[in-house]
């Protein structure tokens, strides 16, 4: 049996409402040379009968059923079962469109540095609707940046070198409903990201999906993994507080504030000296942190002009720009990002 150069992996639960659109966006991309992994993960409505006759027509489908173990299991047998160069992400609420595995398969063949890339995605509500975009940065060190804070990419956009996931040993399964931040954190020790500044992907943001059901616990479990980042980046414990407060959590007080201000600042500084940036770069990372400390400054305003005053004017210290009168606002446009991301 010819080995194909990549696979595509795509958990399913209780996805039969959507499953014939996602399902269908991939059997019909450009590059054909694929097999297509999905991983029945329990479903008790018509996912599997819907899967089966995909299977039965299209060889290049490979199912998989299993008791529900959750996304993680379901992601881990699909990957293990990969013998692709290349592994795709595919959710079964969500629309790739029909270039997509084409460009990041002749993006990553040009970019050996690469080992991660991702891609612009629009948002869908439940009908299909386009409510919303995302266009993270396609700039490697950009993305380096954006670890501390976020997502830099977004999971069911990606196309990774397989040998990056047997790497470090696939998804954690202790990273429950944060799998992708945990791995995208680990994988940044090894390799590089990017994004292909397209929108390649339709994603479904409904109440159904996992994002919005486990949004809380999503983001305790982010925070945890961005806690044991940040800590071994500057060897030292940052606090819960502070990088939720980076992650634009809404803070509780002023010391609350202060402390994530002041992790901000060193963080940036460390970055800026461990890195070798060209002047764009540092323009544009230097920026990103005077709009955070520009949002802290803002949260601040709600229990002390002088604490305001006193932030803003750090701000200023990291990037002029911020004397711009719609600065400070735009300093929350990374909440609405990683709102979106999750």
């Amino acid at each position: 049996m010819k080995t194909p150069k990549v696979s595509i992996v795509m958990p399913a639960h209780n996805a039969a409402a959507t499953l014939d659109e996602a399902v269908s966006s991939i059997l019909e991309q450009t590059w054909q040379d694929f097999e297509f992994i999905i991983v029945d993960d329990g479903s008790s409505d018509d996912t599997a009968s819907k899967l089966g006759r995909y299977e039965t027509l299209d060889s290049r489908v490979r199912l998989y059923r299993q008791e529900k173990e959750g996304m993680i299991a379901a992601l881990n047998r699909g990957c293990r079962c990969a013998r692709g160069h290349y592994i795709a992400r595919m959710d079964a609420d969500d629309v790739s469109l029909p270039r997509r595995i084409e460009k990041q398969r002749e993006f990553l063949e040009g970019r050996p540095e690469i080992g991660i890339v991702g891609t612009w995605a629009s948002r869908m509500d439940e009908n299909g609707s386009i409510v919303g975009e995302a266009h993270p940065s396609p700039n490697p060190r950009v993305l380096k940046w954006e670890h501390f804070f976020g997502i830099c990419v977004i999971h069911p956009t990606v196309m990774m070198r397989r040998e990056i996931l047997e790497r470090l040993n696939f998804y954690s399964t202790d990273a429950v409903h944060a799998e992708d931040r945990d791995l995208w954190l680990r994988a940044s020790a090894i390799t590089e990201f990017s994004n292909i500044p397209e929108i390649l992907l339709k994603q479904r943001v409904w109440s159904k999906s996992t994002s919005k059901r486990l949004g809380h616990e999503y983001l305790e479990n982010s925070i945890k993994a961005g806690v044991s980042f940040i800590r071994d980046f500057l060897n030292d414990d940052p606090s819960m507080e502070a990088v939720a407060g980076l992650r634009g959590a809404k803070l509780l007080n002023l010391n609350e504030i202060r402390l994530t201000a002041a992790l901000l600042e060193r963080i940036y500084h460390v970055f800026v000296a461990k890195n070798s940036l060209s002047s764009e770069e540092r323009k544009e990372i230097s920026w990103d942190a005077a709009k955070k400390m520009g949002s802290l400054a803002l949260q601040a305003s709600r229990f002390s002009r002088l604490e305001f005053l006193l932030l803003l004017k750090r701000g200023l210290q990291l990037n002029y720009r911020l004397l711009s009168p719609s600065a400070i606002l735009k300093g929350l446009d990374h909440q609405r990002f990683l709102n979106f991301a999750r």
